[in-house]
């Protein structure tokens, strides 16, 4: 085709319609494909998250085994440092003091004590 044809060749309106139906549908359709492909694998990543999750929760050979791992990889993780122990036994020590009448409560069957009724009685 030299220059000549080049410009007497011209698309009729109906062929300019459907040639821009086709790009139009190709873009739609290839979103689509993306859409979907990065949902699907967004709900497969979250799937395997919720398995790994239930798996804990359940009981039998799969509960048995991943606390016997969790066991492991705590046991061969690194020591804490001794300030930070420290810290954190001055942290419980305080709690405990803290709430130890809230506990003490709720040990108790509920009857009132010999100190309660002499303050109850006048």
């Amino acid at each position: 085709m030299d220059q000549a044809d080049l410009e007497d060749f011209r698309l009729s309106p109906l062929q300019t319609f459907f040639a821009k139906v086709a790009i139009v549908t190709g873009a739609v359709l290839v979103l689509m494909y993306v859409t979907t492909s990065v949902a699907t694998s967004f709900v497969d990543a979250q799937a395997q998250q919720l398995n790994q999750q239930l798996k804990a929760i359940t009981g039998g050979p799969a509960f048995w085994s991943a606390i016997e791992q969790k066991l492991y990889a705590l046991a061969d993780a690194p020591d804490v440092a001794p300030e930070k122990k420290k810290k954190i036994i001055d942290s419980l020590r305080r709690l405990s003091i803290k709430y130890k009448p809230y506990i003490d409560a709720l040990g108790d069957d509920g009857s009132p004590s010999d100190q309660d009724r002499k303050r109850v009685q006048p």
